[in-house]
């Protein structure tokens, strides 16, 4: 018997103990995570995120590898200056029109050409451009808006009012170039530079033409509202996966809901840059656009006139008068007669008096001048109203 309850109480001890350590063992495994449950003080949060933060700042930042943009500089003429902007000092590159294709008084229409987010990559979408707004008598400036931005990030949508207001500074500093025509600045953009493009020429009344390329009115500037937009052309690539197509769709719908002139190309197969025939296309497009509303006004010198200043005489079919065109020698040689002074509802009349009188000296291969009494008989003879009062008589 007593060897039976020895036997009972043997298993009753091993059944316990492993009870016990079946009851410890998770006890002991929860034991950390309870104490790591355990509300984090202010401090402790704060030294978390310092940690974080130390971390980020440790990482090396990756740099875009920039193209060398200098050989279409090169290939366009560029000739460097530049602006301050708070302290910053901002890049120009000018490719200054033809001085022979300037316009009155010396000054030309100017361009401004903005880049996108990733700079001016190899310059092939930027001083091609400039260069033949420069062959058609518009000065045009690549504008690197980046220079004016303490930020890293210079491309961030955070700061959109900064960079717009170096732009802002860019248009105040061609403005006051000698050779510009301040009331004639357009602005081309090119993806992020078109957004600018649009979003300034709806508040800058300095603005005059707007050439928007892969780009799109900024989300907030619609927001705070559009009212006006001067010209605006719109270029972009159906395949453009960077900003959508339907982006221009809504553009020229927002344009066409202010009265804006505006005009739209849409280039099949292209993306979020033109390639051969498209790109060629989109230089001529976007100089052709300029030149129209800009303009250049070289004054009647350089311009072919067309005047039939010798109208035929109203005489009876039995007069076979010869008529031929009254030429400069005939101007100076009737030096009676101030052309410039001519009163325009009288123009017909001298002018047939001229075309006779010169006709009829021509018999004798002789020029005389005409006395006021003669031009007057012939006036009358032709029944024609009389001469103006301030038509001078020498």
């Amino acid at each position: 018997m007593a060897l039976g309850l020895a036997a009972t109480l043997e298993r009753f001890c091993r059944t316990t103990a492993v009870a016990l350590a079946l009851c410890t063992l998770p006890a002991l495994a929860l034991a950390p995570w309870g104490a790591s449950a355990q509300p984090r003080t202010h401090k402790q949060t704060e030294q978390t995120k310092k940690s974080a933060a130390e971390k980020i700042a440790a990482k090396p930042v990756k740099q875009r590898k920039q193209k060398n943009a200098e050989p279409a500089r090169s290939a366009a003429q560029a000739r460097g200056d530049g602006f301050m902007s708070d302290g910053r000092w901002v890049r120009v590159d000018i490719i200054k029109s033809d001085p022979a294709l300037l316009g009155y008084g010396g000054k030309a229409p100017a361009v401004l050409i903005l880049h996108g987010s990733h700079g001016l990559g190899d310059g092939s979408l930027f001083y091609p451009q400039a260069k033949a707004l420069a062959d058609r008598g518009i000065s045009a400036f690549v504008v690197h808006y980046f220079d004016g931005l303490g930020a890293a990030r210079k491309a961030a949508p955070s700061l959109h009012d900064e960079r717009e207001k170096v732009i802002a500074d860019a248009i105040s500093y061609v403005s006051r170039l000698g050779y510009v025509d301040a009331e004639k600045i357009g602005v081309f953009g090119l993806s992020l530079g078109g957004f600018h493009a649009l979003s300034l020429g709806s508040r800058d009344q300095r603005v005059q033409a707007v050439v928007n390329m892969f780009g799109a009115m900024p989300a907030e500037v619609q927001r705070r509202g559009v009212d006006r937009m001067p010209p605006t052309l719109v270029l972009h690539g159906d395949r453009d996966r960077i900003v959508p197509v339907r982006k221009a769709h809504e553009l020229a719908s927002l344009l066409k809901d202010v009265g804006a002139e505006y005009e739209v190309k849409i280039y099949n197969g292209e993306g979020h840059a033109f390639r051969g025939a498209a790109k060629e296309d989109s230089i001529s497009r976007t100089t052709d656009f300029f030149e129209r509303h800009l303009g250049n006004d070289r004054g009647l010198l350089d311009k072919p006139i067309e005047l039939d200043i010798a109208l035929a005489p109203m005489v009876p079919d039995t007069d076979t008068l010869p008529i031929r065109s009254f030429t400069l020698g005939d101007e100076a040689s009737l030096g009676n007669l101030a052309l410039a002074s001519l009163n325009l509802g009288n123009l017909a009349s001298e002018q047939q008096v001229l075309a006779r009188a010169t006709a009829a000296d021509d018999a004798d291969d002789t020029l005389r001048e005409l006395t006021p009494e003669e031009i007057k008989a012939e006036a009358a003879m032709l029944d024609l109203p009389p001469m103006a009062e301030d038509v001078p008589i020498n």
